[in-house]
């Protein structure tokens, strides 16, 4: 029985990362290979009710990793991990610490805050998922799954010189972007080119399936809406200031096209705050509007399946649309626009400003059906090309 130990941010309310631990489960399983599975967070916590996996925290990752009794494989599961500080961990973890990490770049001529925050976080390297199984006793195999990193700068791998090595000793390394792939490739740092996993949501997931997990209230609104509303979302660093703006924009799409607004926040964490932002905009539209709390990430991705198109800022937002083959609008995201450009549809293939959400909301409406479902097809090609590589390298003696 191999035993993987599969690490992220699964313990904060964050709907993309809460995904990569239910797809690289389900995925794997569909191999009959007998995989034992433990996951971990930054801290213990527990959101099955939201959807997400139970983690054992920080402490209990690193004893599994030296624990000599037993031989594990480790599975960064994704996301911005490349580039991710112990700082930015806690930012996301404590309200206090976030206030400090606002000002990182000033406060970091004077102080080194990832030190800081690695002890406060009791972390053992000296980057939170940039390791190697050289830097602990028992790990055979690390696997650095679907990770993004388009803001990876060289400056990045001038300040931590032991990232090339570690990354270069790595056993597997897929990135879900061409900006990403190109960053590592400035840096003598070769990866595999796939999608991220999340992809994979509809085929584990498909409609009939999430009806039986969604609350009462999205369940109604889908029923009686019928497709004939968008998914909305953004956070709030991106938007505060903009908000009269994006509501004149969503104001028109109903004026123009007799399409209700459905807000909805995707990340709730620290450093998103989606509820927040959304709040705002709503103070601010004409038109009628829905919003929902987003108790659990079923009622997001059964609200985004059966929208009349996603617009948001929110990559796994746009990842859910693409898997369930519904129009997208990204905004204004590095991330994301990194990602369309990639894997996108013709005429979606970008993020856009927020003043241009109207206009590329009916082009992205105009899209066949068929351009969109070849879309997640060859999606779903890769990312399976990408599971019988990591299969096959956890195999391996």
């Amino acid at each position: 029985m191999e035993k993987i130990l599969i690490i992220g941010a699964f313990d904060r309310y964050n709907y993309g990362d809460l995904l990569f631990p239910l797809i690289i489960e389900k995925q794997l399983d569909t191999y009959n290979k007998n995989f034992q599975y433990e996951f971990f967070g930054i801290i213990r916590s527990d959101l099955t009710e939201e959807g997400g996996k139970p983690t054992l925290d920080l402490k209990a990752f690193y004893e599994a990793c030296n624990n000599p009794q037993q031989k594990v494989s480790v599975i960064v599961a994704g996301g911005e991990a490349l580039g991710v500080t112990w700082n930015s961990l806690l930012a996301a973890l404590n309200k206090p610490f976030q206030r400090v990490h606002k000002h990182h770049v000033r406060i970091s001529n004077y102080l080194d805050l990832n030190f800081v925050a690695k002890k406060i976080l009791k972390g053992n390297t000296t980057l939170p998922f940039v390791f190697d199984k050289d830097d602990f006793k028992s790990v055979n195999k690390v696997i650095l799954n679907s990770l993004g990193g388009s803001g990876i700068k060289t400056a990045l791998f001038d300040r931590y010189n032991f990232m090339k090595s570690k990354l270069q000793k790595v056993d597997y390394l897929a990135v879900r972007d061409k900006i990403t792939l190109g960053n590592l490739k400035q840096n003598d740092v070769q990866a595999h080119l796939f999608p991220d996993s999340a992809i994979l949501m509809s085929e584990f997931y498909p409609l009939e399936v999430l009806e039986k997990s969604v609350t009462k209230e999205v369940l109604e609104y889908v029923q009686q809406n019928k497709g004939e509303y968008i998914f909305f979302q953004i956070n709030k660093k991106t938007t505060v200031g903009k908000e009269l703006l994006i509501a004149n924009e969503l104001d028109k799409i109903f004026r123009q096209d007799h399409t209700e607004i459905c807000l909805c926040p995707i990340g709730k964490a620290l450093n998103h705050d989606d509820h927040e932002a959304l709040q705002a905009v709503k103070q601010k539209l004409e038109s009628p509007s829905t919003y929902f709390d987003a108790e659990n990430i079923w009622d997001i991705m059964y609200l985004i399946a059966h929208s009349k198109a996603y617009i948001g800022t929110s990559l796994h937002g746009a990842i859910t649309s693409m898997s369930y083959a519904v129009p997208h609008v990204g905004l204004t995201v590095e991330k994301l626009d990194a990602y369309l450009d990639t894997w996108g549809v013709k005429g979606s293939s970008f993020a856009v400003g927020f003043s241009q959400i109207y206009d590329q909301y009916k082009i992205a409406t105009a899209v066949k059906a068929g351009e969109l479902e070849a879309s997640r097809d060859r999606q779903f090609t890769e990312i399976k090309k990408a599971f019988d590589l990591i299969v096959n390298t956890l195999q391996k003696p």
